[in-house]
Parts: structure tokens; C-alpha cells; sequence
């Protein structure tokens, strides 16, 4: 029930008040102002709000706008083949790009259903005033949720708090102050004062999602004490703990966990699951190169899109941190015999291993397996199957915090895994870097050692702690992409930060020539720009 509830009415009913709007055929207008007007209805509204999660979590646009184009990650073999231009700041991304119009469009639809699940919710009789108030907090969170995405990833955009009924086609762009300030910001502190410290089925939000969400927003607004004191209340206000060893969190069998603040729910229904959780392949290097290593459901569908770069390997000391091996698969056993440097392998024997550090020619040549190493040099220019990027970037660790071994094929794209949004990790972090900003580097330095406590290797917990001396911008977004690397966060802190331009430049090849001052925002989706009637009020960001 926990996977499937949410999204059961999450197709008719959107389309009833948002999506055929924006296709400017307002049919099914009465279905909405009937059903919409009772509790069921209002209800069925909210869990179609929630469904344009699905439209971004666990999507391949997701990645590519939030992970790729930084210091950490680069295209991968077939980031190059399919879409190179997000990560490489092409020329040719432009607002005819396909992943910037879907998302796009998925957060202005999801907007919309908030709008009119809000606006709709006070004249519906039949609810105590305490449950439209949470239909409302739960509304206000998700809209919250989808302009923050939307002003990060394109600044200044069009924004209405109202449903749209009917055919619009004027549009205007409002200042990214005004967004936080009229939108964002009061709908979070709506949801805190509004929704249950428990939810009343998994998968909603309530109100420490809605604290550690603002604290997020906080952080990047740099209100610092008010970043502070949120992440601070979600680790001391609720019972979110931790989960030990690192490696285990992401475990698919369990996904329901006390570290897991709020997720986006799939399932292995395929009824209710739509196209699933994809992430599970994006992250996949072709192993089948390997003669003793055929397609199968545990190792995943290789899609190749993303390369770490080479900074991002040297952030991890593998004798102490445990995240390496947590959050990576770096060994891979065969499942068909054969044979490799003139040793047979059977199936189950070691076929692959890939190490961050260099190794001889000579143990790589007396190796029963596929050795791969890591020599520092650039990841994408390896042509080899020896090292880190070889054969042409498809020699790469596995991102393992998305893998799917549950899938019902060996090429099924619908995974069934929840996306974690928040998690506990995060609200340290966030703690960590806002004491440190209001120069607080003692109480800093003790929220970054917890994580980094729970991320060490058995035995290993003292070496791992930190003094306030060895805290820095630098040591920050470091620990942070140590610690969140894949969660679609790190194009987000590079721009927060200020430190996209330096860090793209210093530490992703592929992007360093051609990032400009005017890739801190998106294009605004060329349909979006030829729709409106109104162009001289709309206009396209600088430089696309």
C-alpha cells in the first residue's frame, strides 16, 4: 500500500485540472469541479500532485541537469553518444533541449495540481479543519519543492500562485527574490506548522521533511542561522538515526530505514510503478567487454551515461572511509566461463576489479582477472580496458546506490527502487557548513565527524574525525561529495557556493572549455518562449 497509494489516481487526475490546460484543450474541466468538490476528490487531487515527483526523481533528466557539468562527474560513453552538451556547456544547448523542456514542464504541471488542490481545498465540506489544513501543508510542501528546483536550475521564471483555468498565454518572469520570499519560504513554514510529525502513510510528507527542506532552502539562500537551527531540529526532534554501516542504506531490502527523512515511492507493481525508477542504469559501465561476462539482472543494463572525473577518485582514502566501498561496485564475478590473461575462470570466480590507485603492468598481465586501475590520467581520453575510463570511458566503478537487482529482466527499465530526497546525512552537513559560516568551527567541526564516524572503516572511527582547523569551503563540498555523490545535489552546491565556474574549469575537461558566467542558469525551454504572447515580457536567459 505504502507504494502504490499515492500514485493510484495520479494520471486521470491530473490531467483534469493541469495537463490538458497546458495543451490548451481545457477538457474535462467539470470532472475536475465536481470530483475535486468532495473529500475524496480533494484527496485524489493531492496524490496527483505528488505523481510529477515521478517526472524527475529517478529520471534520466534529473541527472544530466544536476550531476554532470561538475568537478565530480563528466559524460561517460554514453553521456558522449546520446547527450553531450549538458556536461560539455555545448553550443548547442539551447532551449530546444529535451531535458531542460521536460523538466520544465513537469514542475509547472506539478505546480498547477498544488495550485489547485489549494486554491479548491477551503470550499470542500465534509473535512475537519484539521485534515484540509494538512491537504493544504501537503500541496504547499510539493509546490515549495518544485519552484526550488525551478529558480536553481533557470533563475528568474514565471510564477503564480493561483490554478490556471482555461487558456493563458501571457507569461512574465519574476525575480527569484520574490519566488523564495512570496512562494517558496511561506509554503514550507505553512507545511512545518501544519503536518504531522508522522505521516499518516509512508511516502507522504510531514513536517521534519518540511523542516529539513527549508533548511536546505536556507542554506541556499546563505541564512545561515535559520539553515542551523532547522537541520538541528530534525536531528534532536525526531527518532531518524543513522543507519550502520554506511554500505547498508543502500540495501533495496532496506529501503524503509531510520535515516530515510522523506523518499519518492516505486514499486513492483507494474500497474501503479509507470516507467519506475530508472536511475539503476545510468550509472552501469558495459561489463559484457569482459569475455566472461554476459547482460544479467544483478549487474544491471549498462547505459554508460556517467564518468567520474579524476578529482572526484582522489577524494577517497579507502583505508579509513568506508563510502568508497559503500557507495561503489568495483568487483564484478563471472557468469560464464572463459578465460583471461591464458587462466580459466569459472562462473563465480572474480572476472573484474577496479582500484583507485595504480598497480604494475605486471600484476595487471598475472591477474585470473580484468585489473583495472587508476593512473591519474584524464578519465576520457583512455582507450584501453586497463584503467579507470578505458575503452572509450566504459571502464568505470558502479554507482550502487541505485541498483536494482529486484527488476523483473535483464533489460527492464522500471526499477522499483524509492528515491531517497532527504536524508538524515544531509541535515549534518547542512548543520556542519552554517555553523561554520557564522564562525562557530568547533560545533562545525562535531556535525561533520558524526558523519564521518558512521562513514569509517571498522577500527578506523578516530582517523576519520576532523579539527575545526581543517575546515574550509573546500574541505566542505568535498565531504559533501563523498558523501552525497549521485543524489542530484552537486550542480546545485557548485553554484551555491560559487565555485562552478572555478571547479568545472579546475577539474572537468570535457566542460572547462566552453563554461561561461552564463551557465549558472538553464535555457528557458523554447516552447515556452514560442508560446507566449507576450515575448517582450518573456524573454530567453542571457548568452542562449
Amino acid at each position: 500500500m505504502k507504494r502504490s497509494l499515492l500514485y493510484t489516481f495520479a494520471l486521470l487526475l491530473s490531467l483534469s485540472s493541469c495537463q490538458e490546460i497546458l495543451e490548451e484543450n481545457p477538457v474535462g474541466l467539470a470532472t475536475a469541479d465536481s470530483h475535486y468538490a468532495t473529500p475524496k476528490g480533494l484527496e485524489d487531487g493531492l496524490k496527483a500532485t505528488y505523481s510529477y515527483l515521478r517526472g524527475f526523481y529517478g529520471r534520466e533528466e534529473a541527472f544530466f541537469l544536476t550531476i554532470t557539468g561538475t568537478d565530480i562527474f563528466t559524460n561517460g560513453f554514453g553521456g558522449v553518444t546520446n547527450y553531450p552538451d549538458i556536461n560539455n556547456y555545448s553550443p548547442n544547448f539551447l532551449g530546444t533541449n529535451a531535458f531542460v523542456t521536460s523538466v520544465w514542464n513537469n514542475f509547472y504541471r506539478g505546480i498547477n495540481q498544488a495550485n489547485a488542490v489549494i486554491g479548491r481545498a477551503p470550499a470542500v465540506s465534509g473535512l475537519s479543519t484539521t485534515r484540509q489544513e494538512q491537504i493544504i501543508a501537503e500541496a504547499r510542501f510539493l509546490r515549495a519543492l518544485y519552484y526550488f528546483h525551478l529558480v536553481q536550475q533557470f533563475g528568474d521564471v514565471h510564477f503564480t500562485l493561483q490554478e490556471t483555468i482555461g487558456v493563458e498565454t501571457t507569461a512574465k518572469r519574476t525575480p527569484v527574490a520574490t519566488i523564495y520570499q512570496e512562494g517558496i519560504i511561506p509554503d514550507l513554514r505553512y507545511a512545518i506548522e501544519h503536518l504531522p510529525t508522522q505521516a499518516s502513510e509512508y511516502g507522504r510528507v510531514n513536517k521534519p521533511a518540511a523542516e529539513a527542506l527549508l533548511a536546505r532552502v536556507q542554506l541556499t539562500l546563505g541564512n545561515w542561522a535559520e539553515a542551523e537551527q532547522l537541520a538541528q531540529r530534525v536531528i534532536n526532534g525526531y527518532n531518524y538515526q543513522l543507519v550502520k554501516p554506511f554500505a547498508r542504506l543502500w540495501d533495496i531490502n532496506n529501503e524503509v530505514n531510520s535515516e530515510v527523512i522523506w523518499s519518492v515511492q516505486y514499486t513492483p507493481d507494474p500497474l501503479t510503478n509507470g516507467e519506475g525508477n530508472m536511475a539503476h542504469v545510468l550509472f552501469v559501465w558495459d561489463y559484457t567487454f569482459n569475455s566472461t561476462m554476459v547482460r544479467d539482472i544483478a549487474n544491471g543494463r549498462p547505459y554508460q551515461r556517467f564518468l567520474m572525473t579524476n578529482y572526484f577518485i582522489k577524494l577517497f582514502n579507502t583505508s579509513r572511509d568506508a563510502r568508497w566501498d559503500g557507495s561503489f561496485k568495483t568487483v564484478w564475478l563471472a557468469n560464464q566461463a572463459g578465460v583471461i590473461n591464458g587462466k580459466a575462470v569459472a562462473p563465480g570466480d572474480t572476472s573484474i576489479k577496479i582500484v583507485n590507485y595504480p598497480v604494475s603492468d605486471a600484476q595487471k598481465s598475472q591477474a585470473p582477472y580484468w585489473l583495472i586501475d587508476f593512473r591519474d590520467n584524464w578519465v576520457g581520453s583512455i582507450t584501453g580496458q586497463t584503467e579507470i575510463g578505458g575503452l572509450s570511458r566504459r571502464c568505470f566503478p558502479v554507482l550502487k546506490k541505485y541498483l536494482d537487482p529486484l527488476r523483473t529482466s535483464v533489460n527492464a527499465l522500471d526499477g522499483r527502487r524509492d528515491f531517497i530526497v532527504i536524508r538524515l546525512a544531509e541535515m549534518y552537513l547542512i548543520a556542519g557548513e552554517a555553523a561554520w559560516r557564522q564562525n562557530k568551527s568547533t560545533q562545525a567541526a562535531s556535525y561533520f565527524n558524526v558523519v564521518r564516524s558512521r562513514a569509517a572503516q571498522a577500527g578506523k572511527e578516530n582517523e576519520m574525525l576532523i579539527s575545526p582547523d581543517d575546515l574550509s569551503l573546500d574541505f566542505i563540498l568535498d565531504e559533501r561529495a563523498r558523501e552525497l555523490v549521485g543524489e542530484l545535489d552537486r550542480w546545485y552546491d557548485l553554484k551555491r557556493t560559487g565555485q562552478l565556474l572555478e571547479r568545472v574549469r579546475k577539474y572537468n575537461r570535457d566542460a572547462a572549455p566552453n563554461i561561461k558566467e552564463m551557465h549558472l542558469v538553464r535555457p528557458i525551454p523554447q516552447t515556452q518562449i514560442d508560446r507566449v504572447s507576450n515575448p517582450g515580457d518573456f524573454l530567453q536567459n542571457p548568452g542562449y
